[in-house]
């Protein structure tokens, strides 16, 4: 086994819960601003100092308490938002167990994790008010629900009946109430001496989160964490990061993903960022240029796009030689120690706000060309890795190692094991740490599986540690990987990455489907990007030329694989793949949806081999309902 264990360039300060983080902030930061953010993109943007934020915390921590949810569980959902966070933070730090959810689910999803949870109260967005009278009918053991910005209800739809700082829903079980009359409650509470919420102690090591898993490859589990798992990781952090004080971050990850929530929520509060919501993906760059953000935590799609852009635009001026130029001569003079990238490429990054300095990566490989670019013009891009059940984050590039590719060096105090002895080989990635998760949620078997008697978190995944500078390079999915009837192993991983520096391909899925000879083909689906195809002079509908460009582009990507591992068929299509909120491809279920409209329809796999999918599925509607017609 290999085993490396991150070292620590920065002083961090001793804390043992997350409340006491945050008092210790409060002394720092108190009058700082916190928190920036609109209720809609067309309002003027409101902000909470630490203090304010610390007062609202009481006052609504004190309120849940006084409703009868002292150690109970209280499910978040809804849109990145001001009360979102102060609706977590305040449970976490003295009520009970938050459970935050992927707004993004469907609404049976949605329900049945309410119930797999078990939870007690929903603090819910005015969007999915709905659905929460629905659960108010089906769960009576969920005694409170609570809408914050409840300006989203649909008009005369539901209204609530004010009584005694609660509300009722006639005709309906359960308590309705909202955060903006639970806060005047609990300040009147406090007021009168109510200080059930202000003096409670924490146990670091009892479940303070309730997390779901995205499930890309199984069904998704609950994961259970405590204050000293995510304290812990916060540490680790802090001992290979530095920033700024009152470095301006702006929120764009949904917050009930541990990526964000560690590192983009509660760990500023650490560093004293100044966090700004983002008003929505489409207005990303408006709100970077309005607020001139330092710092971006995203997934590689937003990098990509922002790159994508870059380029199109430097293409359209007729700039690639003269930015070219720019780079390598701007490189140059770094290496003599003159920086005149803000300079050079002011340009650029003003489109930006001029002041984006950091980007943190993660949740998916983003290709290092881009890295290199946005190096050369003065944003670091810092790839990390880490899993749901560590808190997240266990590895990444900083300010002491960056080599675009790999995902640095394990955090401050993190144990980082391949599981082989062999140095440079593949194999799964083991993790232990304070970091590692409490285990799955009413799941022993799973938990046992996961974290063997030595305290190492198996991950799933598959890496190596290059020798030479001890970075860790992630290659693959134990659970996505094919093996081949030689014994062969294929990480589909490898081949995606390759598949997407064609300009004709948005996204790829790589599978292995057995033969009727018993042999095992390596399959591709490709998405298309249209408008690139359409800037080579493709007709779109013609599927012909769509087929001959992803033929030549599968081939040059062939050609750099061992024969073994080369993509023997492919079909395409032009609608996006199912996928995760933060956009990593649901590989089982986009697989299964392809077999069962296959099976379904009696078609076999070849014979849908360079065709367009989305066309053969039109096809079979419009062919159904046609024979559905002509039979009546």
């Amino acid at each position: 086994m290999q085993i490396v264990k991150g070292k620590q360039y920065f002083k961090i300060r001793e804390f043992h819960d997350l409340k006491e983080m945050y008092q210790q902030s409060l002394l720092l930061y108190g009058k700082d601003k916190a928190f920036v953010f609109r209720k809609t993109p067309k309002d003027t943007p409101e902000s909470r100092t630490y203090q304010e934020f610390y007062e609202e915390t009481l006052m609504l921590g004190t309120a849940l308490i006084a409703c009868g949810l002292k150690n109970k569980r209280i499910a978040i959902i809804g849109e990145n938002s001001y009360h979102w966070r102060l609706a977590h933070f305040a449970t976490i730090c003295g009520v009970g167990v938050s459970v935050p959810l992927d707004r993004l689910l469907k609404e049976d999803e949605i329900l049945a994790l309410l119930q797999e949870g078990e939870v007690d109260a929903v603090v819910y967005d005015g969007a999915f008010h709905e659905t929460m009278i629905k659960a108010a009918e089906k769960f009576s053991d969920i005694t409170t629900f609570i809408c914050m910005n409840s300006f989203k209800i649909k008009e005369n739809k539901f209204p609530f009946i004010i009584i005694n700082n609660k509300t009722d829903i006639q005709g309906i079980k359960g308590n309705f109430t909202t955060i903006e009359s639970l806060l005047p409650f609990g300040r009147q509470l406090l007021d009168a001496g109510d200080y059930s919420y202000r003096n409670a102690k924490i146990n670091p090591e009892e479940m303070a989160y309730l997390l779901f898993t995205s499930g890309t490859t199984s069904k998704s589990k609950a994961v259970m964490l405590c204050h000293r798992n995510i304290c812990a990781d916060i540490k680790a952090l802090v001992g290979v990061e530095h920033f700024d004080l009152h470095t301006r971050v702006l929120s764009v990850l949904p917050l009930h993903h541990t990526f964000e929530n560690t590192c983009g929520f509660v760990a500023g509060f650490y560093f004293g960022f100044t966090v700004f919501d983002c008003d929505g993906l489409r207005h990303v760059q408006k709100n970077m240029e309005e607020y001139k953000i330092n710092c971006l935590i995203g997934v590689p799609l937003l990098f990509e796009s922002f790159y994508n852009r870059i380029m199109n635009e430097v293409k359209k001026q007729g700039k690639e030689a003269t930015i070219k130029k720019a780079i390598i001569a701007s490189n140059a003079l770094r290496k003599t120690g003159i920086d005149l990238r803000k300079v050079l490429f002011k340009e650029i990054t003003s489109k930006f706000g001029g002041e984006f300095k950091i980007g943190i990566c993660g949740a998916a490989p983003i290709d290092p060309e881009i890295i290199r670019f946005f190096d050369a013009i003065g944003v670091r891009i810092l790839q990390g890795y880490g899993l749901t059940e560590t808190s997240p984050v266990i590895a990444g590039c900083n300010v002491k190692v960056f080599v675009p590719g790999s995902v640095g060096h394990p955090l401050t105090g993190v144990e980082i094991a391949i599981d082989t002895d062999q140095p440079g080989a593949e194999n799964e990635i083991l993790v232990r740490g304070d970091m590692v998760m409490l285990g799955y949620y009413k799941n022993e078997e799973a938990t046992k599986e996961a974290i063997d008697k030595q305290g190492w978190f198996h991950t799933g995944d598959i890496g190596r540690i290059d020798p030479k500078d001890n970075c860790l390079y992630i290659t693959g999915r134990l659970k996505s990987m094919i093996v081949l009837k030689s014994g062969k192993k294929i990480f589909p991983e490898e081949i995606e990455n390759l598949l997407g520096k064609s300009e004709f391909i948005k996204e790829s899925l790589v599978w292995g489907e057995t033969d009727e000879d018993g042999e095992v083909a390596v399959w591709a689906k490709c998405i298309i990007n249209k408008e690139a195809l359409e800037a080579h002079g493709a007709n779109i509908e013609d599927e012909t030329w769509i087929k001959e460009k992803l033929d030549t582009a599968i081939h040059e990507v062939n050609k750099k694989l061992t024969s073994f591992k080369a993509i023997r068929y492919f079909t395409f299509g032009e609608n996006d793949m199912i996928k995760t909120t933060t956009q990593k491809i649901k590989r089982t279920m986009e697989i299964d949806s392809i077999k069962s409209m296959l099976e379904k329809n009696k078609i076999k796999l070849r014979e849908i081999a360079g065709k367009n999918m989305d066309a053969v599925k039109n096809f079979i509607v419009s062919y159904t309902h046609s024979d559905s017609t002509n039979k009546q």
